[in-house]
C-alpha cells in the first residue's frame, strides 16, 4: 500500500505570506508525483472553495474567523480547532499514515490529532521565534517559543530546511541529533523557465539606460530591505543611471518609502508591492543584480529563485545563504548588516560583464543540480518510509503508541 500523510499548514495558495507557503505547495505537489497520497488542510480565504484538488493534493481550507479571538494566539489556536475538527472529518473517508505540519502555527492541531489517532506526527521547523527575533522579550513570544518545543518535542522526526537550522533548533529547543533530518527547500525551474517577460515589459519599471537592481522579500527587519535602500543611496553617487526595484510587501514598507523621499532618491526606487510568480519571475530576469542581505534567514527560497533566473546574487553569510552559495563562484556573500560591502561587491558585478555572466550561469547549474522539489520529494518520502518501519513494531502497543 501506499503512504497516506496529512499535512497542516497556515499557507497554502492563495494564502500566501512567505517561504512557508512556498515549500508546502510545491512538496506537496511533488509527493503526489512520487506516489505519496497527499491533503492539506489549510485557512480559507473570502471566495476560495472549501475543497478542491490541486494536482492531486485534495486541499481542505477552514475559516479562521469562525469563532472571536482576542489576538494573534486565540486567532491561531482558534484555527487549530478548525483543523482538528476538518482532520476528523476527513480521518472518516480517507485513513492517512502521518501527520506532517509546518513550524508552530499548525503544532497544536498536529499534536492533538497524534493523540487521537495514534499517528506519528513529523515536524518541519522553517524558522524559530529565538532566531527571528533574537531572544524571547514578551509574553506573546513566550508563548510561540514554547509551542515551538512543544511540536518538536511531541514529533517523531523534525525536518530542517539547512544545517544552520539544524543546529538553532537543537541549540534553542534541545532537540536530540537522531530526530533531526536537514532537507533543503527546492524551487519549481520548470515553470521558472516557462515565464519570460513580455514586449515592454522592463520598460514599465525603469528606462532604457538604468540598470536594474532588485530586492526580493518580505519588507521586514530580518530581511534587511533597508540596507539594500541605504548601499542604493550611496551607489547613485557613483553612477545615477540605476534604478531599484523593491518587490515585497510589509511593516516596513511606509519607513522605506519616508526614508527615499528623505534622501532624495524616491525617482529612482520603485516599490512594486506583492506580485505573483510570474510578474516575479519576470521582474528577476530583466534585472541587472539582485541583492538579498538577510540578517536572519533559515533557508532563502529568493536566492534560489534568482540564481535559477540567471540574476548574479549578492547576500549574506547567514544561515542558509551561507550554504547555498559559493562565494564568487555562483554569488556573492557579504557580512551582514554591511552597507559598505554591498556596496564594494555590486560595483565590481556591475563594472565587469564576464564576472556577472560567469556567476549568473553557476548559480543556476547549482539550483539544477541540488534545489529541484523532485529531489527535495523523494528525501521526505524516505522519511515518511523511514518512521512508518520504526514505528511499526510500536504500534498497538499501550506504551508505544507514540
Amino acid at each position: 500500500m501506499g503512504i497516506r500523510v496529512l499535512h497542516l499548514s497556515w499557507e497554502w495558495p492563495p494564502h500566501m505570506i512567505g517561504g512557508l507557503g512556498r515549500h508546502v505547495y510545491h512538496i506537496t505537489r511533488n509527493l503526489v508525483r512520487n506516489g505519496v497520497e497527499t491533503a492539506v488542510i489549510s485557512i480559507s480565504l473570502p471566495g476560495v472553495p472549501a475543497s478542491e484538488e490541486v494536482d492531486g493534493v485534495h486541499v481542505r481550507r477552514v475559516d479562521p474567523f469562525r469563532f472571536r479571538s482576542t489576538g494573534f494566539i486565540t486567532w491561531v489556536l482558534n484555527f487549530n480547532e478548525e483543523m482538528i475538527e476538518e482532520a476528523l472529518r476527513l480521518y472518516d473517508q480517507w485513513d492517512f499514515d502521518l501527520i506532517h505540519v509546518h513550524d508552530w502555527l499548525s503544532g497544536p492541531a498536529g499534536i492533538a490529532l497524534k493523540h487521537l489517532l495514534h499517528k506519528p506526527l513529523i515536524a518541519t521547523i522553517h524558522a524559530t521565534e529565538v532566531g527571528r527575533r533574537g531572544g524571547v522579550y514578551n509574553e506573546e513570544q513566550f508563548i510561540i517559543h514554547s509551542w515551538e518545543w512543544r511540536t518538536t518535542y511531541e514529533a517523531w522526526k523534525v525536518i530542517v530546511c539547512s544545517n544552520y537550522m539544524l543546529g538553532e533548533v537543537v541549540r534553542v529547543h534541545g532537540v536530540p541529533k537522531d530526530k533531526l533530518v536537514m532537507i533543503p527547500n527546492g524551487i519549481d525551474t520548470s515553470y521558472i523557465d516557462s515565464v519570460s517577460p513580455s514586449s515592454g515589459f522592463r520598460d514599465l519599471y525603469a528606462m532604457p539606460n538604468e540598470r536594474i537592481i532588485t530586492f526580493v522579500g518580505r519588507l521586514v527587519y530580518e530581511k534587511g530591505p533597508d540596507l539594500v535602500l541605504a548601499a542604493f543611496r550611496e551607489l547613485l553617487n557613483w553612477n545615477w543611471e540605476l534604478k531599484l526595484l523593491i518587490v515585497g510587501d510589509g511593516p516596513m514598507r511606509e519607513y522605506l518609502m519616508e526614508l527615499a523621499h528623505e534622501w532624495g532618491i524616491w525617482s529612482k526606487v520603485y516599490f512594486t508591492g506583492r506580485v505573483d510568480d510570474q510578474i516575479l519571475y519576470s521582474i528577476l530576469k530583466v534585472s541587472d543584480l539582485a541583492i538579498l542581505p538577510s540578517r536572519y534567514e533559515p533557508f532563502g527560497i529568493t536566492i534560489l529563485e534568482a540564481m535559477a533566473t540567471g540574476v548574479p546574487v549578492i547576500t549574506t553569510r547567514v544561515g542558509g545563504p551561507d550554504e547555498i552559495v559559493r562565494d564568487w563562484y555562483n554569488g556573492i556573500k557579504v557580512p551582514p548588516n554591511n552597507v559598505e560591502e554591498i556596496v564594494r561587491a555590486t560595483k565590481i558585478l556591475l563594472s565587469n560583464e564576464e564576472l556577472r555572466m560567469r556567476i549568473a550561469r553557476n548559480a543556476r547549474e547549482s539550483v539544477l543540480r541540488w534545489y529541484t522539489w523532485d529531489r527535495i520529494a523523494r528525501w521526505t518520502k524516505r522519511v515518511y518510509q523511514d518512521t512508518l518501519e520504526e514505528y511499526k513494531p510500536l504500534n498497538g502497543f499501550p506504551f508505544g503508541d507514540y
